[in-house]
């Protein structure tokens, strides 16, 4: 895999490690724990089919969290965060359909989109633009407005 795949996986990895122990209450030993699942998909496949098995996974995640609080992700991002993980937010951002339809409909429709939509606002250490996060503010403020 490309070193921007590699890292990836990496930062994918430590993530799904840290909310499967952590949030799902997984212990680390179990067979079903995604780790050591995804130890074996690398066996058996390789990192890039175990790559995108991940972020499968990831995605599954964000799922999981939609109908919580912002401040719930909020707390969870800087959790992760100080330990050096990649966020909740970020990777709704990144990998998230509802994120990716909500700006392409270019309006938020539920309160849940509105989490969505407030965590990645929040979340300083997320990868998202200048030009991104004003988009966001006006999604935001339409929202809060009932437009």
């Amino acid at each position: 895999m490309s070193p921007e795949r590699e890292s990836e996986y990496a930062e994918l990895h430590a993530y799904l490690d840290f909310y499967s122990t952590h949030i799902s209450g997984i212990d680390p030993d179990n067979a079903i724990h995604p780790t050591n699942v995804g130890k074996r998909i690398v066996q058996q496949f390789g990192r890039s089919q175990a790559l995108d098995a991940l972020k499968q996974a990831v995605n599954d995640t964000v799922e999981e969290l939609a109908d919580r609080p912002a401040e719930y992700v909020q707390r969870l991002d800087a959790s992760l965060r100080e330990l050096g993980i990649i966020t909740v937010s970020e990777i709704r951002r990144r990998y998230a359909a509802s994120y990716k339809r909500i700006l392409r409909r270019g309006k938020i429709k539920t309160e849940t989109e509105y989490y969505i939509i407030a965590g990645v606002l929040a979340d300083f250490s997320s990868l998202a633009t200048d030009e991104e996060r004003t988009i966001l503010d006006g999604l935001v403020a339409d929202y809060e407005r009932g437009a």
